[in-house]
């Protein structure tokens, strides 16, 4: 069964077959989610110092945000959905208005012609 790993730089999930397995001289080692991943670790740079990685913080305020984006879209679609669901309520309601003076216009039309014929 396929694993997902954990890129050792960025802490993002890797899919299966996707990323890079550095294996160190002494045995150890280091996934990579992308070439970016690698390329700032070869530079030197620490995971804390770079905004978009879990440690650096980016990674739990990117989920922060996409999480309160997530909700606010809910309860739009929630909202939308009860107005919707209102107007259909209130055009039924008219549909039905309508008919009832529809039916007692006609109802005065036949008691008209009856009186008429009499």
């Amino acid at each position: 069964m396929p694993q997902t790993r954990e890129c050792d730089y960025c802490g993002s999930d890797i899919e299966p077959g996707t990323g890079v397995m550095f294996v160190r001289t002494d045995g150890t080692t280091i996934h990579y989610c992308s070439s970016k991943c690698e390329a700032n670790d070869d530079l030197g740079r620490e995971p804390r110092d770079v905004e978009w990685t879990e440690e650096g913080g980016g990674g739990e305020a990117d989920r922060a945000r996409e999480e309160a984006a997530d909700e606010a879209e809910a309860e739009d679609e929630e909202s939308e959905t009860a107005e919707a669901e209102e107007a259909e309520a209130e055009e039924s309601d008219a549909v039905e208005e309508a008919a009832e003076d529809a039916a007692e216009a006609e109802e005065a039309a036949e008691e008209m012609v009856e009186e008429d014929e009499a």
